[in-house]
């Protein structure tokens, strides 16, 4: 690389905020603590409980079916069993983000299936809730009540955050209605977190248990940046890792969800991998992480900039981009129609280019289940791209064809199922999927979504 265009792109990477080591920094500095003259946070803390309400909500939930398999002899499936539907009692947090029309932020998980919300504010008050519109790949949600005259939670810039920063977690643990932990950010940009889609989490060490969720993250001025979500054991669980969604994400999501009902998303065209190590570098001034490009969809604003399999994507929307992952979480967390801005390295070069989010369909690539899976071998699955109306929402391996005479045409799958499960493991994708079967018993069970039913395929090899 020439020294010219080494300092070009050492300028470009700066501005991705990348150093060396690829961590996310902002460049702002950190507000002024509010407790300085006071010694205390309770000043901050009363801009923020009054905005925080306790979730109550009564669902149902579809129990798994077993799918009975083929009939020797029948020319068309059974039909599926009806599930048995089962009443819950949930809760959780939220936060009201505008109080004049009644708008609060949520996470789904907390009102998913849910039949009957109420809320309640921290003075005792309670009303009923209705969803205006959820997101399950980021896991956002948005409920609206009647009340107009709410006290609401101003809203800051999580893009401002730093590491180390101090912050406050509210919402109300155990039903625990108001409770405060403080802690600081311990990372930013969290995207192998495995509970979201789309995932950009704030990292912090203020505790959050059940119930926290969809509760408050706040900074030291009492701003909300963050909308806790998850810790880091999982459900259930306090490893003193918690995750939250950062309030510009979560500010997007919600204004789509009010104006459109739902997350409308789009695509720049370009398919990206994990750059591999054996590309990285860093002794010549180039790239250490990002996403390399592998195909550009003709017709797309890729192409039409002249973006080629190859390039590097190391920034988009001014946020460093350091895998696949992070490179979907940034071009899928925005309206459809959005512009965004690209760094690329191309051909030993730093390039920058505007590339637009556009309404595109990705055709998933087939791929047949093999012999030594057993009894559902020869249904061909695909993964669940951008275009398919599951795509966000539901994580697995579809199944796009079963073909007549396969061993998986007897054993009840069908053309559309979804396998999200084996087991008691989770499937995410079509590899993942692969890798389970490796390690299945000669008897195994794979769970499947079939029009939003829950049900069980019972396997032998």
């Amino acid at each position: 690389m020439k020294p010219s265009d080494k300092l070009l792109f050492s300028g470009l990477l700066a501005l991705a905020l990348l150093d060396a080591g690829g961590t996310a920094f902002s460049a702002r500095a950190a507000p002024p603590e509010v407790m300085a003259a006071t010694g205390s946070y309770a000043p901050m803390l009363a801009k923020v409980i009054p905005a925080v309400v306790t979730i109550r909500v009564i669902g149902e939930t579809f129990s798994a079916v077993d799918i009975p398999v083929r009939p020797v002899g029948s020319k068309s499936p059974p039909e599926t069993p009806t599930p048995e539907k089962t009443t819950f009692r949930a809760g959780g947090s939220g936060v009201i983000i505008d109080g004049k029309n009644g708008y609060i932020l949520t996470n789904n998980h907390v009102i998913d299936n849910a039949k009957w919300i109420q809320v309640g504010l921290s003075t005792g008050r309670r009303m009923m809730a209705e969803v205006v519109g959820r997101d399950i790949g980021t896991d956002v949600a948005v409920l609206k009540v009647s009340e107009n005259n709410l006290p609401a939670i101003a809203i800051g810039d999580s893009d401002a955050m730093q590491v180390g920063d101090v912050v406050a977690a509210v919402g109300n643990p155990f039903g625990l209605e108001g409770t405060a932990t403080l802690g600081i950010v311990s990372a930013l940009m969290r995207t192998t977190v495995g509970h979201g889609t789309f995932e950009d989490y704030i990292q912090i060490d203020a505790p959050i248990n059940p119930g926290n969720s969809g509760g408050a993250l706040a900074n030291t001025q009492g701003e909300l940046i963050g909308i806790n979500t998850v810790t880091g054991g999982g459900p259930g669980t306090n490893l003193g890792i918690g995750f939250a969604i950062p309030i510009n994400m979560a500010m997007v999501i919600k204004d789509e969800l009010i104006n459109a009902g739902r997350m409308r998303r789009g695509s720049p065209g370009l398919i990206v991998e994990d750059l591999p190590e054996e590309m990285a570098s860093p002794k010549e001034g180039g790239v250490i992480r990002g996403a390399l490009v592998t195909k550009v969809l003709p017709n797309s604003s890729g192409a039409a900039a002249g973006v080629k399999p190859g390039d590097i994507v190391v920034s988009v929307a001014n946020k460093p981009v350091r895998s696949a992952a992070e490179y979907t979480t940034r071009t899928e967390t925005v309206p459809l129609g959005t512009s965004l801005p690209f760094i690329l390295f191309s051909e030993g070069k730093g390039k920058v280019v505007k590339l637009e989010a556009t309404d595109i369909v990705l055709e998933p690539d087939g791929r047949a289940i093999p012999d030594s899976a057993g009894s559902i071998a020869g249904a061909v699955v695909g993964e669940i791209l951008l275009g398919n109306p599951l795509y966000g929402d539901v994580r697995g391996a579809q199944v796009l064809n079963v073909p007549e005479g396969t061993p998986a045409s007897s054993a009840g799958l069908l053309a559309d199922d979804v396998i999200i499960g084996l087991d008691s493991a989770d499937v995410r994708s079509v590899d993942n999927l692969f890798q389970r079967f490796d390690r299945a018993g000669a008897q195994y069970r794979i769970k499947i979504l079939r029009n939003g039913v829950p049900g069980w395929v019972r396997v032998s090899r």
